[in-house]
């Protein structure tokens, strides 16, 4: 079994600002190194996360698989190859002092076989949004 990627950023502010701040205003927060061009903007629609370059392009970055606001949000990812998306599930929970985003980020079978070769750039990825996350909440 391949293990999954896990990773959690704590928040000081409540669930349901968190999970708006991760799903309205995406663009303003997603580090632009860590998308398909520099220029392009992001936004979630009903069913996707997608990236718009300046151009007018559109490229999907992830499908909603499922949503349940403000704790739960779960996509097919298909950044690093579009034939071969992986699982991502981020949960909300509120803390004490506010509140916790765990990802979970883990292989579907048809990118399992080159999982062990992208995770590296996954947690590299993950590891770069999730502070940025948390400097544009702290600075809101």
């Amino acid at each position: 079994m391949t293990e999954a990627l896990v990773r959690t950023i704590a928040l000081a502010c409540p669930v349901p600002h968190a999970f708006e701040v991760f799903t309205q205003k995406v663009d303003l927060w997603w580090p632009r190194g860590h998308r398909k061009t520099q220029d392009a903007t992001l936004h979630f629609t009903d069913d996707a996360l997608i990236e718009r370059g300046a151009d007018g392009s559109a490229w999907i970055m992830a499908r909603i698989t499922a949503i349940d606001p403000p704790r739960l949000l779960q996509l097919d990812w298909f950044p690093g190859s579009p034939a071969a998306p992986t699982a991502v599930e981020i949960r909300f929970a509120k803390t004490e002092s506010g509140t916790q985003i765990t990802i979970t980020h883990r292989p579907l079978p048809e990118s399992a076989p080159i999982w062990p070769q992208r995770v590296a750039q996954f947690t590299k990825g993950w590891d770069a949004v999730l502070p940025a996350l948390r400097t544009f909440i702290e600075e809101d």
